[in-house]
């Protein structure tokens, strides 16, 4: 019998509400919530381990650890005086149910500073331990800007990884990087490490990439100078790994929880709305016969999640670099996304990855959409015909738009619950 008005619900609804409003039950419901969370779980699941983050050492909001000159693990040469400076590169990213963060970097850089010499030498010791291995980070980013010489640039540059030791080191000739940057400008130099490219790294001793302990810096000019080099930011990156990897066993109860309270807060919307609505036309009501009613009629929802979840299969493989992942939330259908209007404040590779993203989802997010608008005018169609058997006086018209009332309002309740603005 229950199994019977929730199948009729779908293909002969005002049968089923005639059963269910003469003799309320809710056993149907809690049938509606268990498939509903199944295949809203599995949905979002998918997605989720279908989109791949960048992961980075350090991690995001926590850069700055690494340019600090006060933390204790920087270490330089006699001729070389480290402080910290006010100016840095301010780039500012969006993070989700936060809006615009500035100074991602922090709000000094790492001064490296020599009156009338050749060389300026910085290394951070044992302030981390990285995996670069072939699975692990693939590429190391320094944000450096030379302000003073003017006129003078250097004749070397080399950047070693330690690994474990100082006899155990990889070494990368910089040089050709900071001789087309702009004197007094930022500069973002991404290079690769890892075994895919340690050709082009120097090896002594016995390092392996599993182990990047310590980093040095070396700046060798033709002649002795004043010298004043800042780094903005050090980091490791190019690691990407699923978000249901990065959330773990931990993101499926999140899930329970946030679809179970979402199902829960629709059917209590829904159903207080048009009590209210019926008390306000001075009608009798009784409160059981609609909350039965309308969960049942929710498991119109549950078809929606199910198509969703096939519709995943058809979801390629998406790689959001750091600075966008930690901007990621949900559109009131569901699907993740990333504000089109927090884009402009990105680097231009970061906005060429964000068009990429968007333009792989493109299909996904309309048939998406599409499902969102027909399932809440499936809903609406059900719930009129529920009045029709509750208040058979009513005239269509008015069981419509008491129906799309209820609906709209919950619509709206829902969106301000997912995206936290209505």
């Amino acid at each position: 019998m229950i199994l019977s008005d929730l199948i009729q619900v779908i293909y002969a609804p005002k049968k089923a509400f005639k059963s269910i409003v003469s003799n309320p039950k809710y056993f149907g419901v809690i049938l509606a919530l268990v498939l509903f969370m199944a295949f809203q779980v599995g949905y979002q699941y998918n997605q989720f381990a279908k989109t791949n983050v960048e992961l980075t050492e350090p991690q995001v909001g926590l850069f700055q650890t690494l340019t600090n000159s006060s933390s204790g693990n920087w270490q330089s040469n006699p001729e070389t005086v480290l402080t910290n400076n006010n100016d840095h590169l301010n780039y500012t990213v969006y993070l989700a149910g936060y809006g615009f963060v500035p100074s991602l970097y922090g709000n000094t850089s790492l001064q490296l500073q020599g009156v009338n010499t050749q060389n300026l030498s910085v290394s951070i010791d044992d302030a981390f331990n990285v995996d670069c291995a072939t699975n692990g980070f693939n590429n190391l980013t320094l944000i450096l800007k030379q302000v003073q010489p003017q006129n003078l640039k250097p004749q070397s540059v080399t950047v070693t990884l330690y690994s474990l030791s100082e006899s155990n080191n990889y070494q990368y000739d910089l040089t050709p990087h900071l001789s087309s940057s702009i004197i007094d400008q930022w500069t973002n130099i991404t290079i690769p490490v890892g075994p895919h490219v340690e050709d082009d790294w120097t090896e002594n001793g016995n390092p392996i990439w599993n182990n990047i302990t310590s980093l040095k810096l070396d700046f060798v000019y033709p002649e002795a100078q004043n010298t004043t080099i800042r780094i903005s930011a050090i980091y490791f990156g190019g690691q990407y790994v699923s978000l249901a990897e990065y959330g773990g066993t931990a993101i499926l109860f999140t899930f329970l929880q946030a679809f179970s309270l979402q199902f829960l807060v629709s059917w209590l919307a829904l159903t207080g709305v048009i009590y209210l609505i019926l008390k306000g036309l001075k009608t009798p009501v009784t409160w059981k016969p609609i909350f039965a009613a309308i969960g049942v009629s929710m498991i119109v929802m549950a078809i929606r999640a199910a198509i969703s979840l096939v519709l995943t299969l058809t979801l390629p493989t998406l790689y959001y670099p750091y600075e966008l992942w930690t901007g990621i939330g949900l559109t009131p259908y569901g699907a993740l996304t990333y504000p089109a209007q927090a884009v402009g404040t990105l680097s231009l590779e970061t906005q060429a990855a964000y068009s990429t993203i968007v333009a792989s989802a493109d299909a996904f997010n309309f048939v998406s959409q599409i499902l969102f608008v027909i399932s809440y005018v499936w809903l609406g169609a059900l719930i009129a015909m529920m009045l029709g058997e509750v208040k058979p006086e009513f005239s269509l018209l008015k069981r419509i738009s008491i129906s799309g009332v209820a609906v709209g309002v919950t619509i709206l309740v829902l969106i301000f619950l997912v995206t936290g603005t209505a």
